[in-house]
Parts: C-alpha cells; sequence; structure tokens
C-alpha cells in the first residue's frame, strides 16, 4: 500500500477495500468514510488550503 497524499479525504479514513489496491489514490468524496481523527474536517480543509497556496 502507497502513501496516500493528505488533502485526500482517505487519508483521514480508517480505511476500506480499495486502500489494500496498490495503484489506489484517493478520492476527495466517499459515502462510507470512518473517520479515524475526530477533528478530520478541519485537519482536511487546512490541508486543502495549503495545497491551493501552493499551486499559485
Amino acid at each position: 500500500m502507497k502513501e496516500i497524499n493528505k488533502r485526500y479525504i482517505c487519508y483521514y479514513c480508517l480505511g476500506c477495500m480499495k486502500l489494500e489496491d496498490e495503484n489506489f489514490s484517493g478520492v476527495m468524496n466517499c459515502r462510507n468514510l470512518v473517520a479515524g481523527y475526530k477533528n478530520w474536517e478541519k485537519m482536511w480543509r487546512e490541508e486543502l488550503k495549503k495545497s491551493e497556496q501552493v499551486q499559485k
């Protein structure tokens, strides 16, 4: 399993069968999210802001 980028919601999830696929890179939206952190939304939004600033 490869490291998933923090800007994908999968990074903050406890997991699903997709994570076992070594070619899976993550998704931005998931119905079956099982949060692994209490404040995952805040952490995810901060990471998205950081990635937007880098792209500019």
